[in-house]
Parts: C-alpha cells; structure tokens; sequence
C-alpha cells in the first residue's frame, strides 16, 4: 500500500499531526521533497514536537523515516532535531537518508536573503532558510550531494569551485563548512545508497509526506509566490527518483485559510476579522514565528488545487477553532474582470479576483447540526468526501467519518 498526504492551501494546513495519525498503519513514512522552511508541529498527549527535515511519524509505534533525494538537507537542522527527537521520546528514530540528496550550506542562506532584499517590494516573502538557492544549484550543476562527503579532496575542490561562482556572480564570500562537515559525521550512520531507499519503499507500506501545499509548488502554485519545491503529489517520482505508484491521495485543508509571505490572497481578512481568527488558531509560522494572513475558507482555489493534485478523500483541520462563532463566511465564487466565474483555469486569476461569500451559520462544536451542514457544503462543491476531521491539537484528536 502506498499513500500520500499533502496540503491543499497555502501550507500549515496541520499535515504533520494528520501524517502522524495515519502513519501508524505504515511502515516507513517518507519525505519527498522540499527543505528545512517547513514546519511541522505535532502535539502527543505528553510532549509536543516541532519537524522541519524529520518526516512526522507515530513515535509510539516503529515506523520508519526516509529522506529521499528530492529533499534538501540543512545537515546542523537536521542534527537538532533528532537530539530533540531523542530527548522527547528516549529514542533515535530509524531514519535512512539518500546519499542523492543536496545540501543547504550557509552560502544559500546569504544569496536568499541578498535575493529578498533586492527584489523589495516584490520580495516572495521566503523563510531565507536557503531553499530555493540549494534548488538552484542542484540545477546549475554546482549542487553539493551527501554522497560528495565521501571523499574529502574532491569535496574540497567542489567547495573551491562554488566559492568563486559565487563571488563573481553574486558577491558573496562562501564561509567555513566546518559545521556543516561535524553534522555530517552525525548523520553518518543513517546514509544509505539511494538503491537500498528504492528497495525500502517497494517493499514496505509507505506514506509519502509532501512539504507546504498546493498553492506554493513551483510549477503549480501562485507563481512568483512559491517555495522552490514540487510540493504537489506529482513530486513524488522526481522525490525518489524512480516511478512508483500511489494509490491513496489524502489532501489536507483548514476549515478556513491562511497563508505566510507575499502574493494574492482573495479571501482574506483585514483588521479584527482577520485577527479573531489568528488568534483563535494560533497562526504564526513555525518555523520562522511570523504571524500569518487569516481569511475565510476559499471553495474555488480548493477546487483547484484537489484537480492538480488528484486528491482522492479530504481530511479537514482547524474546524474546532471556529468553534462559537456566529457566522462563516465561504468563498463560492469571484468576480474576475466583470465576469462572475466558479472555478479557476489559472492562479494567475487571483490577482484580480473579488470573491463572491455565502454566510453559513456557526456551531458550538463538531457535533452541532450547523457544523455539519458545513461539511455537507464543502463536499457539494468540491465533490470530494471529507473523511476526517481533527477536533483538538494533538495527534489523537482526529476523528474517522
């Protein structure tokens, strides 16, 4: 069996705590692309964990983590988080990493934060975490790989090569990599060939575990506005470097939206509208701490990214943060240059979408008649079960349809 999870917004849609809740009927879950800039937090009963690099898998139980060639690595982040790991859970995770993935290193983090700075006020708004420069890299051909450790003369010479790419290109100074070399030799020991990962994913039950969302993939998601990743299910062969095929596509989505750096945004909410929601949910980043736009829940953008993605069945989080309030508002429709439009062909609409709301009644809780009219809603239009809901914070308070 073979199963992913990926958001359907703009991320931080809880798939780490919906990963993590699924996983305990796989063997191995398995993260396929993206960086250190994700954030995903999950709350046991008894501790609480915060994965950037870290696939999300049930500690109770002995699933395994993959980090597959489609990642790439902050090696001193990743080392963080397994001490952490440890000293939560009184255990090392069982953890194999393709030697085929790329690592960040601190020059990336420069040129991301050179690169924000000059666009100004058409910066992307990224986490300057290095991940798109990593990407670019791997695609100039200068990339370092986990597999290019292995021998230290070599290694060195690449180093050498990159630091006067990027003096001259960008005017950045390549620093010491002697931290980055002492995480290495940590990790060490979970550094497989990328043939003994294919084996494990074509013998075992995988979940595979997309980063982000939808709406911020490279090819798919509101362009410029994006992380530098294929974060939509269709990363996933390029992620592990061979075809295999999934059955299950399990896309998460928050009962309304939120969304973190710049781009358009329909449906968002301004002033204490926009506020009673983040600070109902909570929303600021975990990665980077930064407070997120809030809005209402946008049908056609949903729409678009379940018909990008395939997504089979929906599992819905945050619908309990809603809890008590009078109205909902949802986004059924825009109004695109005059014209009113249910759907959308492309996000490069939304720049100019004026959304068109139906005001739905509250509910005190999951239970209330009102809020499942709001999942009835949601299916019509969307055409597509909600087979889960998530009730609470933590991994156990998800409830099955």
């Amino acid at each position: 069996m073979k199963s992913v999870i990926f958001g359907l917004q703009w991320g931080d849609e809880g798939k780490g705590k919906v990963t993590t809740y699924f996983s305990k009927d796989y063997d191995y879950v398995v993260r396929y692309s993206g960086g250190s800039n994700a954030g995903h937090t999950v709350e046991y009963t008894d501790f609480k964990l915060i994965h950037h690099l870290l696939p999300s898998f049930y500690v109770k139980k002995n699933v395994g983590a993959i980090i597959s060639n489609g990642v790439v690595l902050d090696l001193e982040q990743l080392v963080e988080e397994i001490e952490e790991f440890k000293s939560k859970t009184g255990t090392y995770p069982k953890l194999y990493i393709s030697e085929l993935a790329h690592v960040v290193l601190p020059h990336h983090k420069k040129l991301d934060e050179k690169l924000e700075q000059i666009k100004g006020k058409n910066a992307v708004g990224t986490t300057k975490r290095g991940i798109g420069p990593a990407y670019a890299d791997k695609v100039h051909r200068i990339g370092i790989r986990l597999s290019d450790f292995k021998n230290k003369d070599k290694f060195y010479e690449k180093i050498k090569n990159i630091s006067k790419l990027y003096k001259n290109l960008y005017n950045i100074e390549v620093e010491s990599i002697e931290n980055v070399l002492t995480s290495y030799e940590k990790l060490k020991s979970h550094i497989v060939p990328h043939g003994e990962i294919i084996n494990l994913i074509n013998k075992n039950k995988i979940l595979f575990e997309s980063t982000q969302g939808v709406l911020l993939d490279i090819d798919v998601g509101t362009y410029p506005y994006v992380t530098g990743a294929n974060c939509n299910t269709t990363g996933i062969q390029n992620g592990v470097g061979f075809p295999v095929k999934t059955e299950n596509y399990i896309g998460v989505f928050k009962a309304y939206l939120t969304r973190v750096g710049n781009g358009p945004f329909p449906t968002e909410a301004f002033g204490k509208e926009g506020e009673e929601i983040r600070k109902r949910g909570h929303e600021f980043g975990a990665t980077t701490g930064r407070p997120r736009r809030c809005g209402w829940l946008d049908l056609p953008l949903l729409k678009y990214a379940i018909t990008v993605s395939g997504a089979t069945e929906l599992v819905m989080t945050k619908g309990d943060i809603l809890n008590g309030m009078e109205k909902i508002k949802v986004c059924v429709a825009y109004k695109i240059d005059g014209n009113i439009v249910d759907r959308i062909s492309s996000v490069d609409d939304l720049e100019k979408a004026e959304p068109i709301y139906e005001t739905l009644d509250g509910w005190e809780n999951h239970t209330s008649k009102e809020f499942n009219e709001y999942l009835s809603f949601i299916e019509s239009y969307v055409k597509r079960k909600i087979t889960h809901i998530s009730v609470g914070p933590k991994v156990e308070e998800i409830i099955k349809l």
